[in-house]
């Protein structure tokens, strides 16, 4: 991908896990036992070599700094473009939110009118995927499209709120529907789009003087008849977290080899804040099968199918199977863990007896003493 492009991640959506944190935003939720929902966003970007990112911050934004810092890790710490962070600048956007994104986007349209770049892709962090950025903007080229949405098929059934892309045999996009439920075949948009820069600024300036409480989405969807708005089919690994069920789901994909394969690629890797640990300590009855164990760990007990992240410590006799263990948590002796999603800093106390069901995981929140 040419560098006459600038990428800008919308991180204040809805935070669809509220009951495990409602400080913590989408964007820096933990992910497969050591990167964060962002470094997905961030890293496609960079890997198509979009050298100009733009982050809008949400209003609980500590959690984001403290993972991106400036930006190194994605190579996105330079003295000319790189990384901009775009925060919240009225106090009533604080203490009297309201809905919508077109009024984020108005505020920040000098981020995208500074650069005079004739594309911009914009994504959320929402989705787990690994999309190749230089075939979209291919695609994009060769129908001479202003906008290019890109959307999944979906392989079964989901529940969730979404948008449904219809095309045609020529890729041209005819409806952009909004939906509660998704069905097997719908063509699910994954709320990323590669569009024309002074197209984006025009539209968002037409949008906010009609009415600034309006989600960006909603103008597509009322704009769709464009005879330049083209689909583009993501055929890799995609899953959109729309709730703590699919937050789950999406990380017990990643103990498929096949599916692991697919979202973390050698061609295109996705990056992360390195963090130096010591490797995972194993003891004499130690038992782990089909898991994901993060640095720093000392399993004493039995870990199956499991998720954990780093310097968790699992006690002797302890059984851990079907869940999530995030950083810094203690399983003790004797404890029975099944189907949990543990938030990070918890004590799980001797004996503990929790299980969860294959519908509703049972989450644990942070600094919880079980």
């Amino acid at each position: 991908m040419d560098n006459n492009i600038i990428g800008l991640i919308n991180l204040q959506g809805p935070n669809y896990m509220a009951e495990l944190s409602e400080a913590r935003p989408m964007a820096s939720e933990p992910f497969a036992g050591k990167f964060r929902l962002i470094d997905f966003a961030l890293s496609t970007m960079v890997n198509a070599g979009v050298d100009t990112v733009g982050l809008l911050l949400p209003f609980h934004s500590r959690s984001v700094l403290d993972h991106v810092r400036s930006g190194k890790e994605w190579n996105l710490a330079r003295k000319q473009h790189g990384l901009f962070y775009l925060p919240i600048d009225e106090a009533d956007e604080i203490t009297q939110p309201r809905r919508g994104d077109i009024r984020t986007y108005y505020k920040n349209l000098r981020f995208v009118e500074r650069e005079l770049n004739h594309y911009l892709l914009l994504s959320g962090c929402d989705v787990v995927h690994n999309i190749d950025y230089n075939q979209v903007l291919h695609s994009h080229r060769s129908h001479n499209a202003d906008i290019t949405l890109i959307y999944k098929v979906m392989d079964e059934d989901s529940v969730g709120e979404g948008y449904i892309v219809t095309t045609n045999d020529s890729g041209h996009v005819t409806g952009f529907t909004k939906t509660q439920s998704i069905k097997k075949g719908d063509k699910l948009y994954l709320g990323t789009a590669l569009m024309d820069g002074s197209l984006f600024v025009a539209m968002v300036r037409r949008a906010y003087a009609q009415d600034p409480n309006q989600y960006l989405s909603d103008v597509l969807a009322r704009n769709i008849g464009h005879p330049r708005i083209y689909g583009y089919e993501y055929k890799g690994y995609a899953k959109r977290i729309h709730s703590l069920k699919s937050y789950y789901d999406a990380n017990m994909d990643m103990l498929n080899l096949d599916n692991w394969k697919a979202v973390y690629r050698q061609d295109r890797k996705i990056y992360t804040k390195v963090k130096d640990e010591a490797p995972a300590k194993y003891m004499a009855d130690a038992r782990v099968s089909n898991s994901l164990i993060g640095d720093g760990c000392i399993i004493e007990g039995t870990v199956e199918n499991s998720i954990l992240f780093r310097r968790v410590r699992v006690g002797r006799n302890a059984v851990v199977k079907n869940s999530i263990i995030m950083q810094n948590t203690v399983i003790g002796e004797e404890a029975r863990v099944d189907r949990v999603v543990c938030d990070k800093n918890q004590e799980i106390q001797p004996e503990a007896f929790l299980t969860g069901r294959k519908d509703k995981p049972l989450c644990i929140v942070k600094y919880d003493v079980v």
